[in-house]
């Protein structure tokens, strides 16, 4: 099982980003429509992968940490397995990173392990890649939303 550990940087603080990432992620798990682009790299083609996202509630510590699983939710023998969480992590007074890490299991065992590190060149990680920067803009957009809310409360 390849190990994940991706990061991106967002310019708000942990106090904005930490409970808006878990406002994000729990939406996604919400909806039964979100779809992940898998790239191929076969002249940049990409193939739209319906994906359930599940939060793991029980195993939340704080909204600094959520765990999450990520499955195709149709042909999902053929398509890897996520299992990890998303962090917030404070980069100083006005700045964040976004950090996912884990693991993924590739289908059809050592021969989809192969393929994905050969001919499909790392595509999973390359999906789990853009994953994060939709989750990054995502929260930044929430984080948005919510400060947007506040100025329109303080004008009332």
């Amino acid at each position: 099982m390849p190990n994940i550990d991706i990061e991106t940087r967002i310019s708000s603080p942990q106090a904005s980003v930490a409970p808006r990432l878990e406002t994000v992620l729990r939406g996604y798990a919400q909806q039964d429509n979100v779809t992940l682009a898998l790239g191929l790299p076969l002249g940049g083609a990409e193939v739209a992968v319906p994906v359930t996202i599940e939060t793991h509630a029980a195993e939340v510590r704080n909204a600094f940490e959520v765990p999450l699983t990520l499955r195709a939710t149709q042909h999902a023998l053929m398509f890897p397995t996520f299992d990890g969480e998303v962090r917030s992590l404070a980069g100083g007074p006005l700045e964040s990173t976004l950090r996912l890490t884990g693991t993924y299991t590739a289908p059809l065992g050592a021969i989809g392990s192969l393929g994905d590190g050969t001919v499909l060149g790392h595509a999973a990680e390359r999906t789990l890649r853009s994953f994060l920067e939709r989750v990054r803009a995502d929260t930044i957009e929430e984080i948005q939303r919510s400060e947007l809310d506040v100025r329109m409360r303080l004008r009332a």
